[in-house]
């Protein structure tokens, strides 16, 4: 039987989803993840990921920064990061931001 208060298994269930493309799939399972182990910076790497696939850049970035407040010197984070800024960056230069203007 899965034990449902276990975060692994959260997280490589995510992954699995971003794998299939199921982006807002692998989003619920990262933030369940999170809400069972909000210390782990992995948790915070899969719900950004799944967040690069919904081209939710500022919320990944967001979520890549709060794995590297856990794990400053974590390269697959730190790289995460740089990826999400430059899409964010990107994407708003190219006018392709879906806030709204003020």
């Amino acid at each position: 039987m899965l034990d449902p208060a276990d975060a692994t298994l959260y997280s490589n269930r995510s992954f699995c989803h971003l794998k299939i493309g199921a982006a807002r799939d692998a989003l619920v399972d990262a933030n369940a993840c999170i809400g069972l182990q909000p210390d782990w910076p992995k948790a915070y790497y899969r719900k950004g990921a799944a967040l690069m696939s919904l081209k939710e850049y500022k919320e990944a970035r967001d979520a890549f920064m709060e794995g590297l407040k856990l794990d400053p010197s974590n390269l697959d984070i730190q790289n995460a990061y740089r990826e999400a800024e430059e899409a964010m960056i990107k994407n708003h230069s190219t006018g392709q931001s879906v806030e709204p203007l003020e």
